[in-house]
């Protein structure tokens, strides 16, 4: 499907979860945990032997084992609301050991709220929620499909961990571009994330960024991202390396309020590709699968992280979106998650980023 271009999809379409515990995380099935279980140390041992870590400072030992019972606790309640099998599922993850403090600054971008306010303050309204059923009449009338998955049309390319390099905003804008490169070339290619972690202005690297400076600097400086094998991964920052000329160029770029208007997300997925959202993830520290409908904060002044939304489904009873992360693909469900459509959910409308390519 070629690209369109994308005022004129915005002008067409904006109005309208201590038993068989390592056989429990290899298939990330939540560990069932009763109101009343707060974790016992043999369990937190089998935790560590898991995730193959070690505390040998007693201190540090005692702090991370009463972090990782609260963590159970609140994975209990995060639990509370299943209201139907599709519901989010949240349980023992790689950062069940983590302060959510510390997997705020650690895995997130704490200070990503205060960019966007500043360069995009009308950004900023009030949280809507929609009428699903508005937006499958909408997604009719717009002719698209009521379920469109770009990984089966090898547009999207593998999941990638960031690691400590807190550059989410890299990964899903290079994510974006691969995607609407192979559906443009029929070919899927791995673009170089590193190229911008050290060359895009307007951000640091590893220490923080924000998707739509990033596109601004791409289109501002005509900069062609090349491929990964050329300028490959080191989830560091570094200097930028002179590089080929040729490469994957953007055309233009919008960045875009959509709450109240989810349609037109579904519609911009579904006739230029895969987008690039910004979202709050905090409650994601504990996320093993379903659909997130709750528990997830949509106020746009906790916006941390950023994320490549690769197709939806409105087929069943709870649509949704198709996000791929930058976790690696033990996390989630092989490294994806899925947010529920029209609810602005982890507050996903609020900057939706889309491109087109030269």
């Amino acid at each position: 499907m070629p690209n369109i271009p994308v005022a004129d999809t915005v002008k067409n379409y904006r109005f309208a979860e201590l038993v068989v515990f390592v056989l429990l995380v290899l298939f990330v099935i939540p560990i069932k945990i009763g109101k009343d279980y707060y974790g016992d140390e043999g369990c937190f041992q089998k935790y560590l032997q898991t995730f193959n870590r070690s505390y040998d400072n007693e201190t540090v030992y005692q702090q991370k084992l009463q972090i990782f019972k609260n963590s159970l606790v609140t994975v209990n309640l995060l639990n509370t609301n299943q209201t139907n099998n599709k519901t989010a599922k949240y349980g023992i993850t790689k950062y069940s050991d983590m302060h959510p403090k510390e997997f705020l600054q650690s895995t997130l971008l704490p200070n990503l709220s205060t960019r966007l306010k500043n360069i995009l303050p009308q950004y900023f309204t009030l949280d809507i929620e929609e009428d699903i059923d508005k937006i499958k009449r909408a997604a009719k009338e717009f002719n698209i499909p009521v379920r469109l998955d770009w990984r089966e049309k090898n547009a999207v390319t593998q999941v990638i961990n960031q690691e400590s390099c807190s550059a989410c905003w890299a990964f899903s804008s290079i994510g974006m571009l691969e995607s609407l490169n192979a559906i443009k070339s029929g070919k899927s290619t791995e673009l170089s994330v590193q190229q911008v972690i050290d060359c895009a202005a307007y951000s640091d690297g590893c220490n923080g960024g924000e998707i739509c400076s990033l596109l601004s600097w791409l289109k501002d400086s005509r900069v062609k991202i090349v491929k990964a094998e050329e300028y490959p991964l080191t989830l560091r920052n570094g200097k930028c390396k002179n590089i080929p000329s040729e490469g994957v160029q953007i055309k233009d770029y919008e960045c875009l309020n959509f709450v109240g208007s989810e349609e037109v997300i579904l519609a911009l997925i579904a006739k230029n590709g895969p987008v690039s959202v910004a979202v709050n993830a905090l409650s994601w520290q504990y996320y093993v699968g379903g659909v997130i409908q709750f528990h997830c904060d949509s106020n746009p002044t906790k916006l941390n992280h950023a994320v490549e939304i690769v197709g939806y489904d409105l087929t069943g009873d709870v649509p949704y979106y198709i996000a791929k992360n930058s976790w690696g693909e033990d996390f989630g469900e092989k490294g994806y998650l899925y947010l529920a459509i029209g609810k602005n959910i982890c507050g996903l409308a609020y900057e939706v980023a889309v491109v087109t390519l030269v």
